[in-house]
């Protein structure tokens, strides 16, 4: 161990035990959203169409607050637009999770194959062991969504979402415990 810790570490320490709860938290809600990836789903899909709702209010008040009319149509426009859209989603939100996951399989599966480009022009000059690996198992999860959709929209975003808070979760309760050791009694 460093004799002088790095700084993050240093001010983690005084408070490590906080940082250990949070983690154990994060761990706990996501091992929930795995057994309910479904209300995971929707209390995602609900979270993302109430941000739209908020940014299409905030941009069409924006637009109001513009002195011309000219200069405040692109604003009430778009707020407009951000607006309906979060509206839709909370009023449908199976239909907006199936659309999100096609556009997750989509990104997933297109940058899955980035990987393997970026792989197959490092071949000659690195270890291309986790861009290959990494972009195998982006389209094996690509294809796994595709090919179980509509019904993967149901569960892949409270999945995602409960594998994010599961990895958060571990992350902290290790940092907390590496900060621990820096923690004077």
């Amino acid at each position: 161990m460093p004799a002088t810790p790095p700084p993050l570490l240093e001010n983690l320490a005084r408070h490590w035990k906080g940082v250990l709860i949070t983690g154990l938290i994060f761990l706990l809600l996501g091992t929930g959203g795995l057994v309910a990836t479904g209300v995971f789903t929707l209390v995602g899909v609900y979270w993302v169409g109430c941000l739209f709702l908020l940014a299409g209010g905030v941009q069409i008040v924006h637009a109001f607050r513009t002195p011309t009319l000219s200069r405040s149509l692109p604003f009430l426009v778009m707020g407009l637009l951000y607006a309906l859209l979060g509206a839709y989603m909370i009023a449908h939100p199976m239909i907006a999770a199936d659309a999100l996951t096609l556009i997750l399989g989509g990104g997933i599966a297109l940058l899955s194959a980035v990987r393997l480009a970026m792989a197959w022009h490092l071949r000659h000059g690195t270890n291309i062991a986790l861009p290959l690996l990494s972009g195998v198992v982006g389209l094996a999860l690509a294809w796994m969504i595709f090919a179980q959709w509509p019904e993967s929209g149901q569960w892949v975003i409270g999945l995602f979402l409960a594998i994010e808070l599961i990895m958060n979760g571990w992350t902290l309760i290790m940092v907390s415990l590496a900060a621990r050791h820096y923690h004077a009694e």
